[in-house]
């Protein structure tokens, strides 16, 4: 025994002996001449000591300095403290191994390499493929790791950078490769300018397994965007990064990760643009954002989130053109690498990861948008209120989802429903409130030379859609306080204070579209003719027509074959219905400067229905408006149409009563030279149409007309219109015209406003022409009322021009406003011999024949007759009586006074018996000088003429 111990004891000396002597000594110089020949570099040490009696190894106060001699590592201690447990537990066993008061500082030179580079080996490229080996058994009862400073500087990016971590401290008891219990351990770290890492928890080597809680707590964000600042165009203001949660790591067989109880939360971010201005005007700003209740396996391959919550989001930028501030905001400029690409992924039966978001909430939100699309240019939207429920990764489910908003302090906006993200089907309420029209003006097409100066929008409703796309549309809505102008001018081109649409349903599957009514309310229709002939409208279009109109006519027949191919497709046609149509309180305000005098009316008070519009065949849709013209003279619309029908249908009657036709002098005084002193119109114009055909009716009634003074027009139809009004007006001052219209609507020349005035110019040209039968036709006569028969030489009237005069003065009655001309006609030879042979007889009878005898032309008349013609002409030969007689009133001396005293009788005769037997106002008839032009005097009579 003795000689054991005294074995023991010189194995003991022998072992002091070795460290005292030779193991001291050696860790004195040995490892600083070994950095110095292998690296390069001069390690320094207050010491090195090996302890014999506590089986430690300890280095005080190391420092290995950097190439130039500034510091790299240094640490103020190093201790390994092998336990004696080795001899009976697996493996080497140590007390404790510690690190203390660690410092490191790497840096980056402009070239890009580190101050590290040489002390790392270079890589063999002849050297085989290391072989995997065991991990080594051994067990640490205490690690223990402190650092004062871990700093990271480079020289290498045009902004030189830096960042360091302090106070990092990491803790293992009972750190084993050969125990399975696992062990407890602690990491802490302090980033700059504040952020804190606490990680702790226990692991077990042998098992592969490692679980516990990690906490990054307020980690500044701009520490982050510095190292990034090189490649983005953004500048990281403020902000700070928490992070907390539960993990558990496998990786004994193969890697596996489980995260539970998770948070993520971002708080007081703001970015703005690194360069002033650049892009101006842009700027993200955060609140608060909060990811609750993150649960990750990766066994599973699903993560699952219950709650992400977004508070105070600000969002501020602009769109020009294609170009949005976000977009170069955000843009990031990688350095090119050298990397080969990315070999392709080989497919796999693997089916991905899934995801679940539980509950998205964004409040308090807001967005400051400045874009080229509204006017005003920028839009405040704010406060953004949104959530959504059961988002999942593949994107399949229902959703729940809501938007709330408000634009300018004035539109507000919701939308709530379900949505199935991954088909696109689902059900959405909407609603729409005060959306000022005006904002939109930039979007209208550049040719309308028209702006909308006033309007608000509003709708609500709900849709279902299926592949995003909607399928019903369901709305009701209202556009109000509208009004449209043309540019310079000084009224709106359009307006009105109401109109709403009560439960629309479109169904697009289906194809039809339902509206179950539609009320105008104070709508103001301006139809403006302009100087040069435009209308208002068309000049609001007027580039654009000019090149429409163009295109047409180069493609016309192609423009028809999808019209065709539609129209005899198998597509089912679009089924439209509106039961109820309700104006009220509108007003059409027409004017035309194309005259020479302004003319301007309002056709106001305008209220009524069109019911049942429909597409349906034999489904006409009733009309019933009311109106009146400058407020006094009432307008109707009544009858039916069917305008959605191919071709369209329609029975309409158009009704004005009473309209003040002085307002109608400028028409008048244009187009028939004369002005209107007064008179009220009544028009009853019913027109109907089918299959193209228009077939129309105008009663035209005018009640004590008068026209004013002449007006020089160009464009007057030379007619007499005085002498056409009196034939046309009767006895009660009323005039009564049927004007009917026809035509093919689909005949280019047809034009219903042609047809018409067509119709009304040959009206008054057949009266002004042939005015006589217009008054034969008063008292249903077939005579020609204007010539007079008389007998030769007479200046009797005969029964039959009796019965004529007495038709004319019937006649007469029912025009009051025409007079007649009275003039004598003679048929010169005849009236002349008549009158001769008056002559010879009144010679005869005083020659002491009697009258019975001239009558009877007895023999004592051919006695007379005989010597009358020996004492002419001498004995009368063969001639035979009557020839003697004819000779004998040849020789009558005859002037043609005698004859203008007979066609001057025959005018009197018939001025008498109108004035003295039928009534009829002296001053009405007036006779007319008679001549004897024998282009004038072809029938023994009188002619008459009417004059006003």
């Amino acid at each position: 025994m003795r000689k054991i111990i005294r074995i023991l004891a010189i194995i003991y000396l022998v072992y002091l002996g070795l460290v005292l002597l030779v193991v001291t000594p050696a860790l004195y110089f040995l490892p600083a001449k070994y950095v110095k020949d292998y690296l390069g570099r001069d390690l320094q040490a207050d010491f090195i000591l090996f302890n014999p009696f506590t089986l430690s190894l300890e280095a005080r106060n190391l420092a290995l300095p950097d190439r130039d001699g500034s510091p790299f590592v240094s640490l103020d201690s190093a201790s390994v403290n092998l336990s004696l447990a080795s001899i009976w537990q697996p493996g080497i066993v140590f007390d404790r191994v510690a690190v203390l008061g660690l410092l490191v500082d790497i840096k980056q030179g402009p070239d890009g390499g580190f101050n590290f580079d040489d002390l790392i080996p270079p890589a063999d490229p002849d050297a085989p493929p290391a072989e995997p080996t065991e991990i080594p058994g051994i067990t640490i009862d205490q690690l223990e790791f402190q650092a004062r400073q871990l700093m990271f500087s480079s020289a290498a990016r045009e902004q030189p950078y830096s960042t360091h971590l302090d106070n990092i401290a990491f803790n293992v008891q009972g750190l084993s490769t050969v125990l399975e219990e696992g062990k407890p351990y602690r990491l802490e770290a302090y980033g700059e300018d504040g952020g804190e890492l606490h990680w702790e928890g226990e692991i077990s080597i042998p098992r592969g397994h490692s679980e516990g809680t990690l906490r990054l707590v307020t980690l500044h964000m701009p520490q982050l965007w510095r190292l990034l600042e090189p490649w983005v165009a953004f500048e990281v203001r403020s902000g700070d990064l928490s992070i907390g949660g539960h993990y558990e790591l496998e990786w004994q067989e193969q890697l596996a990760y489980r995260i539970s109880a998770g948070e993520i939360s971002l708080d007081s971010v703001d970015i703005q643009p690194k360069v002033a201005d650049a892009p101006a005007d842009t700027r993200v700003s955060l609140g608060n954002l909060a990811l609750s209740g993150i649960a990750l396996d990766s066994d599973e391959q699903h993560l699952d989130i219950d709650g992400l919550e977004i508070a105070e989001l600000a969002v501020r930028g602009w769109s020009e053109g294609s170009e949005t501030s976000l977009t170069r905001l955000f843009a990031v400029n990688l350095p090119a690498g050298d990397s080969p690409d990315p070999a392709p992924e080989e497919p796999t039966d693997d089916a991905g990861w899934t995801a679940q978001l539980k509950r998205l909430q964004l409040a308090d939100s807001e967005l400051h948008w400045r874009s080229e699309f509204t006017d005003p240019a920028r839009l405040e939207v704010l406060p953004i209120s949104a959530s959504a429920t059961a988002l999942t990764w593949p994107l399949g489910g229902d959703s729940e989802l809501s938007l709330t908003l408000t634009v300018n302090g004035e539109t507000s906006a919701t939308v709530d429903g379900s949505l199935d993200l991954g088909s696109g089907s689902g059900q959405l309420d909407y609603k729409l409130e005060a959306l000022p029209l005006p904002w939109f003006n930039p979007n209208l097409p550049a040719p309308l030379k028209a702006k909308i100066t006033s309007g608000q929008f509003r709708l609500a409703g709900d849709m279902g859609l299926a592949g995003f796309a909607p399928t019903q549309i369901n709305a009701s809505g209202a556009i109000t306080a509208f009004s449209g102008q043309l540019e310079g001018a000084e009224e709106s081109l359009t307006s009105w204070e109401t109109v709403r649409w009560d439960k629309l349903a479109v169904d697009l599957e289906q194809r039809s579209v339902r509206l179950e009514k539609l009320s105008i309310d104070n709508y103001v229709g301006r139809i403006h003719i302009n100087e040069d002939g435009s209308i208002n409208a068309q000049n609001a279009w007027e580039a654009e027509l000019a090149t429409e109109t163009g295109e047409q006519t180069d493609s016309g027949a192609t423009d028809m074959e999808p019209a065709q191919a539609s129209a005899s497709g198998e597509e089912t046609p679009w089924a439209v219905s509106v039961p109820r149509i309700h104006i009220t309180d509108s007003e059409i305000d027409f004017k035309d400067e194309s005259l020479p005098i302004s003319f301007r009316t309002v056709i106001g008070d305008i209220n009524g229905d069109i019911d049942g519009l429909s597409s349906q065949p034999d489904s006409p849709t009733k009309v019933d408006i009311k109106g009146s013209v400058d407020g006094y003279a009432p307008v109707t619309l009544k009858g039916t149409a069917e305008p959605l029908l191919t071709p369209p249908a329609l029975d309409l009657a158009l009704v004005f009563k009473g309209v003040d036709m002085a307002l109608l002098s400028p028409y008048s005084g244009t187009y028939a030279g004369y002005a209107i002193e007064k008179g009220v119109l009544d028009l009853d114009l019913n027109y109907g149409l089918r299959d193209d055909k228009l077939d129309g009716r105008n009663q035209i009634v005018i009640h004590q007309m008068e026209l004013g003074q002449k007006i020089e027009s160009d464009q007057a139809a030379d007619l007499p219109l005085e002498l056409a009004l009196a034939l046309l007006t009767d006895s009660q001052g009323v005039i009564d015209m049927d004007i009917p219209v026809s035509g093919d609507v689909n005949d280019p020349e047809f034009s219903v406003g042609s047809v018409l005035w067509g119709a009304l110019v040959n009206l008054i040209t057949k009266a002004v022409t042939a005015p006589f039968n217009l008054l034969a036709g008063l008292v249903d006569s077939e005579e020609d009322l204007q010539r007079l028969n008389f007998k030769s030489g007479s200046a009797e009237l005969t029964e039959a021009t009796r019965g004529k005069l007495d038709d004319l003065s019937t006649a007469l009655s029912q025009r009051p406003e025409l007079g007649l001309s009275i003039v004598g006609r003679l048929q010169l030879d005849a009236d002349r011999e008549r009158l001769q042979k008056n002559i010879l007889g009144s010679e005869l009878v005083a020659a002491g024949l009697s009258p019975q005898e001239l009558a009877d032309k007895a023999p004592a008349w051919e006695a007379a007759i005989n010597e009358r013609y020996r004492e002419m002409a001498g004995e009368p030969g063969e001639l035979s009586v009557r020839e003697q007689y004819l000779a004998l009133v040849k020789q009558v001396p005859l002037p043609d006074s005698a004859l203008l005293e007979l066609a001057q009788a025959r005018a009197v005769a018939v001025k008498t018996y109108l004035v003295n037997d039928k009534g009829l106002d002296p001053s009405r008839a007036a006779i007319g000088q008679a001549d004897l032009a024998e282009d004038q005097n072809l029938y023994s009579g009188v002619e008459l003429a009417l004059d006003v």
